[in-house]
């Protein structure tokens, strides 16, 4: 007789969870799980748990900006023959956020111009010549380099 009645209350039960329908209620995340999931999925950083190395100068990318210091613009990074470009740059942390003083080593490079590198200590600057004259038409880059903490940034432009 016992047996009629537990099997009947389970009866019941498993007929009251059916009639009440699906649970709106998510399952609780498993944190095991999500670890596993974790990883399984990799990292994209090359040494993960390594401590992040700053730059002696606190700098970690550049900011570079080309335009006509003397010429004229035919459009985005395009110029007209007789081109001489200016060029912005700003060093800048691991919050892009400015790195100022003269406590980096900046050199702007003119790459296949035969024209000399420009040095500076200054972390934020400008520079312009109107000696350095692009005459001839192709493909262009102006290279920025602060050698304290190996930061660099090209900037390419066509001149036709």
């Amino acid at each position: 007789m016992k047996r009629k009645i537990i099997a009947g209350v389970l009866a019941a039960g498993a007929a009251a969870t059916v009639a009440a329908g699906p649970v709106s209620a998510a399952p609780a995340p498993d944190p095991l799980s999500e670890l596993i999931g974790t990883l399984l999925a990799g990292s994209s950083d090359p040494n993960p748990g390594a401590p992040v190395k700053l730059s002696p100068n606190g700098v970690a990318s550049m900011s570079v900006k080309v335009y006509s210091w003397f010429g004229r613009d035919l459009g985005p990074a395009l110029y007209d023959t007789g081109f001489a470009p200016g060029v912005v740059w700003s060093a800048r942390d691991r919050s892009n956020a400015e790195v100022k003083g003269k406590n980096c080593q900046i050199e702007v490079q003119y790459p296949g111009t035969g024209y000399a590198t420009y040095k500076t200590a200054e972390c934020q600057g400008d520079v312009g010549s109107n000696t350095k004259l692009y005459r001839t038409p192709g493909h262009y880059s102006i290279v920025v380099v602060d050698r304290v903490s190996g930061a660099s940034k090209t900037s390419s432009f066509t001149i036709e």
